[in-house]
């Protein structure tokens, strides 16, 4: 049976005892904190380095900042049982304010590097994991640097090389290679950070983090999906701010400068305005484009809603490009002309529909009822595939039992993912349509507006059904999501709730016609019944064949 993870008060006690043992005082005290217990912000490490400061004033001694590091250290060893490294205790002692620290491990040597420009904002972003390196990983990653450095013949790996390793990699196995790599490289990283930080280089620092983060997760498998996705939305903040410099710029006009000469609004409208719509440049007039007041697009262009630019100052829509070109014509003249042989109308529908012109999406609609079956349909080889997987993660969280009174939990989520691909568009825009993600706030569509351009043939679903045990509240401060999927009103009409299950009414939503998907198997019937109305066929599943509910994988292809 592992040892139970030390309480707070446990390695206060030791740090007490091991005071105590070179001093001979064993005082009491209180303690307050603000720094969250198990969040990655070295609450252990703080809380020692507090304890023994705080003795330090009762009884001094010779204030030697390395050694007292290093007794809070040895209390991690010894009574956590945490064979943890010495940084979070050297930064706890030695840090400065304004300044990182770049710590020497063996020499124990730290140098403080300057971090003040007033134009850097350092934010620090609560995973809500818990972090623990005892019964972790930590000490299954060391033994493994240890066998790496082994082999390597090497007292440390801060003696080895990138090419002492290539030569050695075939007397190691993959995951050895994989952890000594990213220590070698993780150290070189090291380095080179505090020197393009005391040059501020702080872009190329971001980049050196983000390698550092991409290591931990491939090469040294630390990380986890909250880390991810939080790094994931950051660089997706900071990309969408290099193709959009001024997208806190309001397109007005109703200014001077909208209006040309003065000569009144009529002027400004048809001034030309370019526009790269995911990717697909066009140039029309403002006239054409708030052609439809009510509609995003009017929006867009009246000032109502904050415009995006891209580096050469084209207005930049994150759209389907290829498929706009019929929004604009129709738009331009009011009418759809489309060619004879189109099989994207979905799409357009699609589109039409984001962009809120409804009297596109009428024309649209006459359109699909005079569609001839073949058009509806789609492209005869048209190929499906999916890949789906289910991980099990245990959550931890504080259930509220009254003022300042909280309650540790623990239960485990389901985490769905389901990566799909199709060579036909419009029904990868019709699974968007069937399939919605409801969280408390609300349903909403699994296509997200950020999808690169080119991206429209993918779509990657992920959801967690939440359990019983789970509250509503954690469940959301999770920023987990439901899958539901639309039941036709003609089968929604017939779901009724069952007297004898009151747990049903959780499941089904028949106000909306929105089932929840609850587990995988769930989820591929209802692609499946969507694909095969489609005309798609089975072609191969993964792994077995017979067992096609409990696949890995699936392909599909259009008869």
């Amino acid at each position: 049976m592992a040892s139970p993870v030390p309480a707070v008060s446990d390695v206060v006690e030791e740090a007490r005892r091991l005071y105590e043992q070179s001093f001979g005082s064993r005082p009491e005290a209180v303690i307050a904190s603000s720094v969250p217990l198990g969040g990655g912000l070295s609450s252990s490490a703080s809380l020692e380095v507090a304890v023994y400061t705080f003795l330090q004033q009762l009884q001094p001694d010779d204030g030697d900042a390395v050694a007292k590091a290093v007794a809070c250290q040895q209390a991690e060893h010894t009574h956590a049982g945490v064979p943890c490294g010495i940084m979070d205790q050297l930064v706890s002692v030695l840090g400065q304010e304004a300044h990182a620290l770049l710590i020497d491990c063996r020499s124990m040597e730290a140098t403080p590097v300057l971090l003040a420009d007033p134009s850097v904002v350092i934010l620090i972003t609560n995973s809500n994991v818990k972090h623990s390196l005892t019964g972790s990983e930590y000490p299954t990653r060391r033994k493994q640097c240890m066998e790496a450095a082994s082999v390597l013949g090497k007292p440390s790996l801060r003696d080895a090389t990138l090419t002492d390793l290539e030569e050695a990699r075939s007397r190691m196995d993959e995951v050895t290679y994989s952890r000594a790599l990213h220590v070698i490289q993780e150290i070189q990283r090291t380095a080179r950070g505090a020197e393009v930080l005391k040059s501020g280089r702080y872009e190329e620092f971001g980049k050196l983090m983000v390698e550092s983060h991409n290591s931990l997760r491939d090469l040294y498998e630390v990380s986890c999906l909250e880390l991810d996705e939080l790094v994931s939305a950051a660089m997706e903040k900071t990309q969408r701010k290099s193709v959009d410099p001024s997208a806190d710029e309001m397109l007005n006009l109703n200014s001077t400068e909208s209006h040309g000469n003065g000569n009144g609004n009529s002027g400004s409208l048809r001034e030309p305005v370019s526009l790269n719509v995911g990717g697909e440049l066009y140039t029309t007039t403002l006239d054409t484009l708030t052609r439809c007041r009510d509609s995003m697009l009017g929006a867009m262009f009246s000032g109502q809603i904050p415009p995006l630019r891209d580096r050469r100052g084209n207005v930049f829509i994150d759209r389907d490009g290829k498929v706009f070109r019929h929004i604009l014509n129709y738009l331009r003249s009011s009418s759809l002309d489309l060619p004879d042989v189109y099989t994207e109308l979905p799409l357009l529908r699609r589109e039409a529909d984001f962009f809120q012109i409804r009297p596109l999406l009428e024309e649209i609609a006459r359109c699909e009822a005079s569609a001839p079956l073949s058009l509806r349909g789609g492209p005869l080889g048209a190929m499906l595939t999916v890949d789906v997987d289910c991980k099990v993660r245990v959550l931890h969280f504080n259930l509220r039992r009254g003022p300042e009174n909280y309650e540790l939990r623990t239960c485990s989520v389901r985490v769905f993912t389901a990566s799909l691909f199709c060579t036909w568009r419009a029904f990868v825009a019709m699974l968007c349509e069937r399939f919605s993600y409801r969280t408390s706030q609300g349903f909403s569509s699994p296509l997200q507006p950020t999808n690169p351009p080119g991206g429209r043939n993918r779509l990657k679903l992920e959801w967690v059904p939440r359990p019983e045990e789970l509250p509503q509240d954690q469940y959301d401060k999770q920023r987990y999501r439901a899958l539901t999927v639309f039941l036709p009103e003609a089968v929604a009409a017939q779901v009724q709730p069952d007297d004898d299950d009151d747990d049903d009414g959780d499941d089904v939503d028949t106000q909306r016609g929105q089932q929840e998907i609850r587990d995988m198997q769930g989820f591929v019937e209802e692609l499946l019944s969507l694909s095969l109305a489609e005309g798609f066929k089975v072609d191969s599943v993964t792994p077995d064949q017979k067992d096609i509910l409990n696949c890995n994988s699936l392909r599909l292809v259009k008869g």
